[in-house]
C-alpha cells in the first residue's frame, strides 16, 4: 500500500469512522461508513494535508467513493497542484 493510501485509510479509521466495528480496506464502499460530517471533515484535511483546494463537484462517489478512489484522486491533483 503506497503512502497517500495508507494515511488515508489510517486518518479514516482513526478520525472518522471510529465507531465502525468492521475492518476497512482500500477497496471498502465508504458509503454508510462516513456521513456526510465526516466527508466534510474529510474535506478540510485533505486540503491542509496535501495542498490543495477540493471543489465541490469533485466530492462524488467516484472519486470518495474508496479509500482507492479517494487516493488515486488525490495523487492526481497533488500532481496538478505541483
Amino acid at each position: 500500500m503506497e503512502l497517500v493510501e495508507q494515511q488515508l485509510l489510517t486518518h479514516i479509521k482513526d478520525d472518522l469512522a471510529s465507531s465502525f466495528k468492521g475492518d476497512i480496506h482500500p477497496d471498502t464502499d465508504l458509503a454508510g461508513i462516513i456521513d456526510s460530517t465526516a466527508i466534510m471533515e474529510l474535506v478540510v484535511w485533505i486540503e491542509g494535508t496535501f495542498g490543495f483546494t477540493v471543489e465541490l463537484d469533485d466530492i462524488n462517489p467516484d472519486n470518495f467513493g474508496s479509500v482507492r478512489r479517494l487516493s488515486d484522486w488525490v495523487r492526481r491533483n497533488t500532481e496538478k497542484a505541483a
